[in-house]
């Protein structure tokens, strides 16, 4: 019997690394132009490609092309491969993009060339969750396909393995095994022997994936002459130009008795856990919004056709296309070049003014057919965390039309039911000298569940002799939550000498300094509602301010942190000490959550992480904020927004804020060579932390720590003609 060398031709192609969308945009027109004409001159050649962008691109600027594409994807001579919306990294992006990157390729794929490849596959994509395989399951995927982690970076136990991920899922996958995802210039009779000898080796059919890539380029005339004259000569196995499902078809009889690996496929490149910190923070910041307006979307659908269920509501395509874009593994890991940075920030902007304009639309139409309600200042707030019934809310708005020139006025806030709620006002991002024109406000809405909410505020005058709250001119000690122990935050300066991916490094432990205070921690807002703390800590050209809220009927801690940096080649990490020591770290991944060693290393994780004790504490008394007492706390919480790399060593839990690594460099090249270079993360940074002990799910926090509740006052609320 003779086993089989599937020769699976593919041009890998980066829409954006070293170039900008416009250049992976053109080269992908002329791959697939390129693929065209050699398939017609050679007859056995068949053209594997995967990611609907790619093709998108084809489809609106050269129609001609893309008709062509489908009669030889009819001809079984083109194979849509994989058929996601594009390869994005795995380990940044939240659960609900990753979805998304799925359905809308399969989608895409289904609609316009009738398909629905069965082996996905994300070739370059730098390591991946244990979430992974459930969600390749529930679209029907047989067969995982992947290169990285390298075998010198994760020993897994056969090249064709069992994946076992979260919750028991198992996935079939398989690690390229011969030479990487693409083929050089000159090294294609090099890897058609190894193919040979291995297939030899372990007595099964093996996969050989061949073309130029990178840039696009794909099958040469030289390669496949190379191809027919080695296969002229080797007759112990048989070459077929082949397609990923049908390598897959071949093997499939030896996967029940294939190894098992559990657990995420990790780590390669962890420098890319922080790098380009600016584009991470908005990746979370622009998805969280964006399936918050679908949330916001589904409401309104629920109040136009109450109990329908034939449509879930959804916001425009076109945004979540802008946001999926940017998880590719060259754009989101941080390895692209300045100007690829700018057109990722800038699509950002695009997807959050449009969902703004999404979320006015539902909030308009969802005001206009709610009962009528008249007041000052009419205020509507939505809920969209299914999991948070009481949290902190803040908004700006105006006092009045014109200022309360005469006496001091405050503004009082009421539910729909005319309750007064304890409200404070602080000082808003505008700093007029207009007697207070502009208010900030903030109160704790308690009980409040999923939805849309409606509240209202007065003005009521305040008498000379009354004392009342006014920003920042009330002083206390000490924090108004004593029930937990905050612990003490600090800031460090680590020498990161590292490339753009970090490679070859896993731990960042070489301490620098670390920033020390300027300005002491002291009040700036007080009152009913919170007090905010501010600090300001330096260390050499840069600065650091730190607000710190509190809460008296809340158990989270909340930071606002706004870095303004200015040192090249080193990282900046938050140090939070941890007490006791016998804990475990459990952090979120995409689909879940999983355990973490404390070996100091940086890993890799989404927007929470959770510690536990090894074993069960004592019950707890009743808190200030009356949480009922349990046998099982978490000894700290921590969430934040877009803070992925981290380091635990059983003490200390440090997590990456940014890193000033040179734009797209690579080791190898010499950084000093005499020129000036660009450095990542220049400037400032606005970070927002939340740290807790027991009480709400860290999931919920995170989620309202990068998604809050929407406010919008002003807008009238009902129908002026009901």
């Amino acid at each position: 019997m003779k086993y089989n060398v599937h020769l699976i031709c593919n041009a890998h192609l980066d829409p954006v690394w070293q170039w900008r969308w416009t250049e992976g945009c053109s080269e992908a027109i002329a791959t697939f132009r390129n693929a065209i004409e050699i398939i017609h001159e050679y007859p056995e050649l068949i053209f594997n490609h995967n990611e609907a962008i790619l093709y998108q691109w084809v489809q609106k600027y050269d129609h001609d092309l893309f008709g062509e594409i489908r009669d030889l994807v009819d001809q079984k001579r083109w194979f849509i491969a994989g058929g996601w919306f594009l390869q994005p990294d795995v380990n940044l992006p939240s659960y609900e993009n990753l979805v998304r990157h799925i359905r809308y390729g399969r989608d895409y794929f289904r609609s316009e060339f009738g398909v629905e490849p069965k082996v996905a596959y994300n070739f370059d994509s730098f390591g991946h969750p244990a979430g992974l395989p459930g969600l390749l399951r529930d679209f029907g995927y047989e067969l995982y396909i992947h290169q990285r982690p390298e075998r010198d970076f994760l020993n897994l136990p056969g090249s064709l393995y069992q994946w076992k991920g979260l919750n028991s899922s198992i996935i079939p996958a398989y690690r390229i095994e011969i030479g990487l995802y693409h083929t050089e210039r000159k090294n294609m009779i090099q890897r058609l022997t190894e193919a040979t000898n291995l297939a030899l080796e372990l007595r099964r059919d093996v996969a050989l994936f061949w073309g130029l890539g990178d840039h696009g380029g794909g099958a040469t005339r030289i390669d496949l002459d190379r191809i027919r004259e080695f296969a002229a000569d080797e007759h112990r196995v048989e070459f077929v130009h082949s397609t990923t499902d049908r390598f897959y078809k071949a093997i499939k009889p030896l996967i029940p008795h294939s190894p098992v690996y559990e657990g995420s496929l990790q780590r390669v490149f962890t420098g890319c856990y922080t790098s380009l910190a600016r584009v991470k923070r908005r990746a979370v910041e622009t998805s969280a919004a964006a399936v918050q307006a679908e949330r916001l979307a589904e409401v309104l659908s629920s109040r136009l056709m109450p109990g329908s269920r034939d449509a879930t509501p959804k916001i425009p395509d076109e945004i979540w296309s802008d946001i999926l874009f940017n998880d590719f593994h060259d754009i989101l890991p941080g390895s692209c070049t300045e100007p690829a940075e700018h057109d990722a920030l800038d699509l950002y902007g695009r997807a959050m003014e449009n969902i703004r304009r999404v979320n006015m639309d539902s909030i308009i139409h969802i005001n206009l057919s709610s009962e009528p309600l008249r007041a000052h200042i009419p205020v509507t707030v939505f809920n969209s965390n299914h999991n948070l019934t009481t949290f902190p809310v803040e908004f700006e708005c105006m006092s009045d039309y014109r200022p309360f020139w005469d006496g001091e006025w405050t503004l009082k806030l009421f539910d729909r039911q005319g309750n007064e709620i304890p409200c404070q006002e602080e000082q808003p991002e505008a700093q007029l000298p207009f007697h207070r024109w502009r208010r900030k406000i903030s109160f704790l809405a308690k009980d409040i569940g999923y939805g849309i909410h409606h509240f209202y505020l007065e003005p009521a005058e305040i008498p000379e002799s009354s004392s009342v709250y006014t920003s920042g001119k009330t002083s206390v000690e000490t924090d108004s939550d004593p029930s937990m122990q905050r612990p003490e935050i600090s800031f460090l300066i680590l020498s990161d000498t590292a490339d753009s991916w970090g490679t070859n490094t896993w731990a960042w432990r070489e301490v620098e300094g670390k920033f020390e205070p300027e300005q002491p921690e002291h009040i700036i807002e007080n009152g009913p509602v919170r007090t905010v703390f501010e600090s300001v800590l330096a260390y050499h050209h840069s600065k650091i301010v730190v607000q710190r809220i509190s809460y008296p009927g809340w158990p989270v801690s909340e930071y606002k942190i706004r870095v303004q940096w200015n040192e090249e080649q080193k990282r900046l990490k938050l140090a939070i000490p941890v007490n006791p020591e016998n804990s475990k770290l459990i952090a979120q991944i995409p689909g879940g959550a999983e355990p973490f060693p404390a070996d100091a290393q940086e890993h890799v994780h989404g927007t929470w992480l959770t510690l536990e004790p090894l074993q069960p504490l004592q019950p707890l008394r009743p808190t200030t904020y009356n949480l009922p007492p349990t046998t099982y706390t978490n000894i700290l919480n921590i969430a934040h927004n877009g803070l992925h790399g981290f380091d635990f060593d059983g003490k200390e839990i440090r997590l990456s804020i940014l890193r000033s690594a040179a734009y797209c460099h690579e080791q190898g090249y010499d950084l000093n060579n005499g020129r000036s270079h660009k450095f990542m993360d220049m400037g400032i940074h606005d970070i927002r932390l939340a740290l807790w002990e027991n009480g709400p799910q860290a999931g919920s926090i995170a989620e309202w720590l990068n998604a809050p509740p929407l406010v919008w006052p002003h807008l009238p609320i009902g129908n002026k003609k009901k």
